[in-house]
């Protein structure tokens, strides 16, 4: 066997040859966050076939695993940040729906209460005049034939 060094053969060439195209769409694809890093994808980007990567460039296969589990560690860090999130905005949530049933409580009370003063202070109005009305000046009769003024 010819070591990949050599490149005197062509063999040893074009497999240099594929994997240098398959270092650079590995780049390329490293530089994309979108794009996945897939086998399937880096030999469409490369123009090989996916069995080539399998069989003759493991030290690719290996780099591109390495960005997988850097993505995936990425993804599940970003998701980890979203679940977070999304607890604290259903924990606010709940806080506001917790205010707002306290706030309407208030409310209830604070009207309640309104209505109460109203009707405390028309009482009072009526108490008021029955005092003012027990107070007045009652005249003593000193006639008898004199006319009672409060049966009048």
């Amino acid at each position: 066997m010819t070591s990949e060094s050599d490149l005197s053969t062509p063999q040893a060439r074009r497999r240099a040859n594929t994997n240098a195209r398959l270092r650079e769409a590995l780049g390329v694809l490293a530089k994309d966050p979108s794009a996945a890093p897939t086998v399937a994808a880096l030999a469409r980007a490369a123009g090989v076939g996916r069995n080539i990567i399998y069989t003759h460039h493991a030290d690719v296969l290996d780099a591109l695993r390495e960005l997988q589990s850097q993505r995936e560690g990425a993804t599940e860090m970003a998701a980890g940040d979203a679940d977070r999130t999304r607890s604290a905005l259903r924990h606010v949530e709940a806080k506001n729906i917790a205010l707002a049933t306290h706030n309407a409580s208030l409310l209830k009370r604070a009207l309640e209460a309104e209505q109460r003063a109203e009707r405390l202070e028309r009482r009072n109005a009526q108490l008021v005049q029955e005092l003012d009305r027990i107070r007045l000046p009652v005249p003593i009769r000193i006639n008898a034939e004199a006319p009672d003024p409060s049966t009048a």
